[in-house]
């Protein structure tokens, strides 16, 4: 190989070199890129997880408020179904009492109607007698009349 050949091969080499620094420093600038996309892509899913996170968090403290509101209203649904079936045991005491009362009223009741009847029936034969004696008491006046008159 003579001199100019291997200047050639030489050249061409140096060539194929530049080419591919060019491509080289092409791919680095596409690296680059990637890597500033790449970072800005982790960046924005550090925010997005720490959001996230911080979601969760609030949504827990609000789960435990409700669970805490859910427990206060039971316990006064607790005390209000106490409440109720005390409330409900007075009137039914009440309803007893009352009946009893009732009872007890429809007895006294009858005993002072049977004593109306009885006086009734009393003051109804005392009555008759008494018209008795005063037909009996006008017919002797009535013969004492006749007999003064004769």
């Amino acid at each position: 190989m003579s001199d100019k050949d291997l200047l050639v091969v030489i050249s061409e080499m140096l060539r194929k070199q530049d080419q591919q620094a060019e491509k080289l420093d092409e791919h680095t600038v596409i690296l680059k890129e990637t890597n500033e996309n790449l970072k800005h892509f982790v960046d924005v899913s550090i925010q997005q997880f720490q959001q996230q996170q911080q979601f969760n968090e609030h949504f827990l403290n609000k789960l435990d408020q409700q669970q805490q509101f859910n427990e206060n209203f039971l316990g006064r649904l607790d005390q209000q179904s106490q409440f109720n079936d005390r409330f409900l045991n007075g009137l039914d005491q009440l309803n007893e009492r009352f009946s009893t009362n009732q009872d007890q009223q429809n007895q006294f009741n009858d005993r002072f109607l049977n004593g109306v009847d009885q006086l009734n029936d009393r003051f109804s034969n005392n009555q008759d007698q008494q018209n008795q004696f005063n037909e009996r008491f006008l017919d002797k006046l009535t013969d004492i009349e006749k007999a003064l008159k004769k």
